[in-house]
């Protein structure tokens, strides 16, 4: 029993919790603080950051304040986590990968290349439509902000988290658990109907009735199909890249691939408006990551990203 409570698991699960309960709490008064900023009209006086600050915090519907309150009680958690874990850096299972620099090319072409590949057939067969012209500026963006949130969530998920939980458990069970927790994570976003709520509805309790609705979401088969399912096997395709060559830097190529592709498409396009955005359910969603075909696309990136590095290793044993 002793065991089991000092399990690096529960401890990532008190963090989780904490971090609900947290952020449901914040939020409401993290919108009517905003709002009462807004209203004071004090920002405009900071000059153009002033007014741009002022003009987001006004334009915000709570669904936005929600997940910001949520990132807060995330970070409030975070430290008492770290302290629990006492993680050393020995613990975490990575090796110096001199391969770096070609497994995050390699990587990255993979996850971005099969993924545009499926976008320009949706192009080609109607599904989505082109909106925006090329422009330089905003693919560096993509490409940065893609470089980024990868860096930051394999050195989370694949990195701290998956060296925590695989002291006390298996490859496999570390696999499924990390994989399990990458894409509940992702789902922390409020549906729809809380983005429609007005002031007088927002109350003390609103955001614990957001987190209701955001589970509440999992009884239909369709959401799971469309998201939650492939982002559970992206996890499992970078746990995988991040055990077959004890390093994360696979997994970051991977990660960036996809955002980048993903942030690049969805700039680039849209669904035609005589098309209902889910009309092709659970299929494919209202962008290039929903539905079972992307999700097909992740397990095609992963095999052949496993044969690459099984027949890298290979030649390297010779």
């Amino acid at each position: 029993m002793l065991k089991i409570i000092r399990s690096d698991i529960l401890k990532l699960l008190a963090w989780f919790l904490g971090s609900l309960i947290i952020g449901a709490a914040l939020a409401p008064f993290l919108y009517h603080g905003c709002k009462a900023i807004v209203q004071l009209r004090v920002l405009p006086s900071f000059g153009d950051a002033g007014v741009w600050l002022n003009s987001k915090l006004d334009n915000a519907h709570f669904g936005r304040y929600f997940n910001r309150s949520m990132l807060i009680g995330a970070l409030i958690c975070l430290y008492p986590l770290i302290r629990s874990l006492k993680l050393k850096k020995t613990d975490l299972g990575l090796a110096k990968n001199p391969n770096r620099l070609s497994e995050l090319s390699v990587g990255f072409i993979l996850a971005a290349g099969i993924l545009f590949i499926f976008g320009i057939v949706y192009f080609q067969m109607g599904i989505f439509e082109k909106t925006n012209s090329f422009s330089f500026r905003i693919i560096l963006k993509f490409m940065v902000s893609a470089i980024t949130v990868s860096l930051i969530e394999e050195y989370l998920f694949r990195g701290f988290l998956f060296g925590a939980v695989k002291r006390t458990a298996s490859n496999f069970s570390t696999l499924i658990f990390i994989s399990f927790f990458f894409a509940i994570i992702h789902f922390l976003k409020p549906p729809l109907n809380c983005a429609r709520l007005e002031d007088g509805d927002i109350h003390f309790g609103t955001g614990f009735w957001t987190v209701g609705q955001i589970f509440g979401q999992f009884e239909n088969p369709i959401f799971i199909a469309k998201g939650f399912a492939t982002l559970f096997v992206v996890g499992l395709v970078l746990g995988w890249a991040r055990i077959k060559t004890s390093s994360i830097w696979l997994s970051i190529g991977l990660h960036s691939g996809w955002v980048f592709c993903v942030k690049t498409y969805d700039y680039h396009s849209n669904i035609p408006t005589r098309y209902d955005k889910n009309f092709l359910l659970p299929y494919i969603g209202s962008d290039l990551k929903e539905g079972l075909i992307p999700l097909l696309g992740v397990l095609l990136t992963g095999t052949l990203a496993m044969l690459w590095i099984t027949i890298r290793q290979r030649k390297s044993t010779l």
